[in-house]
C-alpha cells in the first residue's frame, strides 16, 4: 500500500508577531511580572504583546531613530532591543545602578557602544552630562522608578533633549497607574506631546507603554 504524505503548513507570522517571537526568544527578566518564554537571556523587563506592537509602529520611522536616551536600564535589555532593530548611532544610558541586575548590563550589552551616566536622573551633575553632549534624541526611553513626582520631573527634564517629531517611550502605565499612568494622561491632554497609543498586554501580566511623539512647530 502507497503511504500517504503529510504536508505541514508554514504558519505564516505577521509583521508584529514576527518581532514578538524574537522577544520571546531573548529571554525575560522576571516572568510572573513580564511574561516570557524563560527567565534569562538578556533579562529584558518588557512584556513580549506590548513592547513588539510599540515597535512596530516605531519601526515606521526607522531611517529617524539613530540617537536614543534611556533612563532606567536595569539589567540593559530594552536597550538591547531597540538597538538590535534600529542600528542606533548614539546611545546614553542614566541609571543609578541600585537594580541588582545592572551587574548584567556589561555581559547583556557587550558590544555595543555606549554611553553610561550613573546617578539619578534628576541630579543636576547628570542633566549636565547630558546637556553638554549637545545632542538631540530621536527616542527617549523612561522607565525608572515610577514615582509620580520624579516621572513627572524627568518628563520636564528630559523632554528638552528630544527633537521635535522625536518619540517618548513611557513604560508602566499599568504597573504604575499613579505614576507612569498619571504621566502619560497628562501629556496626552496637553499640547507639546502628540498620543500615539498605550500598550498592554492580552496574554500575560501587564505593565504598559505610553508612546508619544513630540509635536513639530513652525
Amino acid at each position: 500500500m502507497k503511504k500517504s504524505k503529510v504536508t505541514e503548513e508554514k504558519v505564516m507570522l505577521s509583521p508584529v508577531e514576527e518581532i514578538e517571537q524574537y522577544i520571546l526568544d531573548i529571554g525575560s527578566d522576571n516572568l510572573p511580572t513580564f511574561g516570557g518564554r524563560y527567565e534569562g537571556g538578556v533579562h529584558l523587563q518588557q512584556c513580549p504583546d506590548e513592547i513588539a506592537p510599540c515597535l512596530f509602529e516605531l519601526l515606521q520611522f526607522k531611517s529617524e531613530i539613530k540617537n536614543y536616551l534611556e533612563i532606567g536600564s536595569a539589567a540593559g535589555g530594552s536597550c538591547f532591543v531597540f538597538n538590535h532593530f534600529f542600528s542606533l548611532d548614539k546611545i546614553v544610558l542614566i541609571d543609578d545602578n541600585k537594580h541588582w541586575k545592572h551587574t548584567l548590563r556589561a555581559d547583556v550589552l557587550k558590544g555595543i557602544d555606549r554611553q553610561e551616566l550613573v546617578g539619578r536622573s534628576g541630579d543636576e551633575a547628570i542633566v549636565d552630562a547630558v546637556t553638554k553632549m549637545d545632542i538631540m534624541f530621536d527616542l527617549i526611553v523612561i522607565d525608572s522608578d515610577h514615582d509620580y513626582h520624579n516621572v513627572k520631573v524627568e518628563v520636564a527634564l528630559y523632554l528638552s533633549f528630544l527633537r521635535p517629531g522625536g518619540f517618548l517611550f513611557l513604560h508602566d502605565t499599568v504597573y504604575a497607574p499613579g505614576g507612569d499612568g498619571r504621566v502619560m494622561r497628562e501629556l496626552a491632554s496637553g499640547k507639546e506631546m502628540e498620543f500615539i497609543s498605550e500598550y498592554v498586554s492580552q496574554k500575560g501580566p501587564k505593565c504598559g507603554i505610553g508612546l508619544f511623539r513630540k509635536v513639530v512647530t513652525e
